[in-house]
């Protein structure tokens, strides 16, 4: 993992979608789209080299 990589954004679209827990939610309050929101996971989990958020049968 390279910290030095890490756009700070990233952590406010993380921050968003931990919080409300739905992209287009997250990407609401970002003025952000759902697609960008998602892009910008993609984007994280490159440079953490994590999945971050999986989906489950329960939510």
């Amino acid at each position: 993992m390279n910290l030095a990589r890490i756009d700070l954004n990233l952590l406010r679209v993380f921050d968003a979608v931990f919080e409300d827990r739905n992209l287009l939610l997250a990407g609401k309050r970002l003025n952000l789209s759902q697609s960008a929101i998602s892009h910008a996971l993609g984007r994280l989990r490159d440079v953490l080299e994590d999945d971050l958020f999986v989906r489950t049968g329960v939510g």
